[in-house]
């Protein structure tokens, strides 16, 4: 079975990102904070790209896979001025 052409549309994509900043008091030569979030909190596989191959089982067929890049990414920054 085949779409119209261009017919096809991938999988809703959702994600939810969260994050927190934490500012440290201020010092005389310099000030700073902390920040902490989550890229994709709820691992959701989202569809990044899809690519066709030839079936293995059926050389006159060809298979299509979903390729999804992370389930979620954890992240620590440190920001600084001075």
């Amino acid at each position: 079975y085949y779409t119209e052409r261009n017919g096809y549309r991938f999988a809703n994509y959702h994600r939810l990102d969260i994050g927190t900043t934490i500012i440290n008091r201020k010092r005389k030569r310099f000030e700073s904070s902390w920040n902490f979030s989550v890229y994709n909190v709820y691992g959701r596989e989202n569809v990044y790209a899809i690519t066709f191959a030839e079936s293995e089982e059926n050389p006159e067929k060809n298979e299509a896979t979903r390729i999804a890049l992370f389930r979620w990414i954890p992240s620590v920054t440190w920001n600084f001025k001075f």
